[in-house]
């Protein structure tokens, strides 16, 4: 039990760790909206994404649930759901006019009618989506990350799981106060009101680049790259912390 804070703290330094660069863009930019105030969406978009670590991590990497389903199948299924976010914001008119029809029942095929109710303006079955998204292809590099998932999951369950949320909590707390920083600073811009605005359009532009690279791991080899020249040394203080609880 004494790992639990600091798999909390693991969780906010993760931020400052190159694994997290393809979180940040889908967090932040998922987060706005034209309600600039209300911090609903955040919310609810670092809570999907704090269960999706948890449960695809033990679905994954902790047990043999998935093991036949190449992990290329999971990098396709979240890369294609950030390329339809990306789409939404480039061509807000053509994504009105498909919900339109969904709305109206032009399309009665069930699979067709989910995909409207999950991505409809302003429903928060879109912010679900988009934090759990992410779970399947999140590959931290935090050393008390890997501890958890490779000696004390093994050992007990309940503790590993236990620390678990603590990291995914410490991780999405951290995400969540980023996401509402950058609502405050487009409220205070007023910049990302128009839907059809270069702002939108950009961030459009920015989904489609992380959409890209998570479906071909160009992200991957980015964090590899980024590590191995040692950009990012937030990792050591995460170590001195484990050696002393060891």
């Amino acid at each position: 039990m004494e790992l639990i804070p600091i798999s909390f703290l693991a969780g906010i330094l993760t931020i400052l760790a190159p694994c997290i660069l393809p979180l940040l863009p889908v967090i932040i930019g998922g987060s706005i909206d034209e309600n600039h105030r209300s911090i609903k969406r955040p919310l609810i978009i670092t809570i999907s994404l704090a269960l999706s670590i948890v449960i695809f991590t033990l679905l994954l990497k902790a047990s043999t649930a998935f093991i036949t389903i190449p992990q290329s199948f999971w990098a396709y299924f979240s890369g294609a759901i950030i390329l339809i976010f990306a789409f939404t914001l480039l061509f807000p008119d053509t994504w009105a006019k498909i919900t339109n029809k969904f709305s109206h029942g032009k399309l009665e095929q069930g699979s067709q009618k989910l995909m409207y109710t999950m991505f409809k303006k302003e429903g928060t079955g879109a912010s679900i989506v988009l934090g759990a998204a992410m779970g399947p292809v999140f590959a931290s590099c935090s050393p008390t990350y890997f501890l958890i998932l490779g000696t004390v999951l093994p050992a007990s369950f309940s503790v590993g799981l236990i620390n678990l949320f603590a990291y995914a909590i410490g991780l999405s707390a951290i995400m969540l106060l980023i996401a509402f920083l950058g609502k405050r600073v487009m409220r205070v811009m007023n910049i990302a009101a128009d839907p059809k605005g270069w702002f939108k359009r950009g961030l459009g532009i920015l989904f489609l680049l992380v959409g890209f690279s998570i479906i071909f791991g160009l992200d991957k080899k980015l964090e590899t790259y980024i590590i191995d020249q040692g950009y990012f040394g937030i990792t050591s203080l995460e170590e001195r912390l484990i050696e002393d609880f060891e």
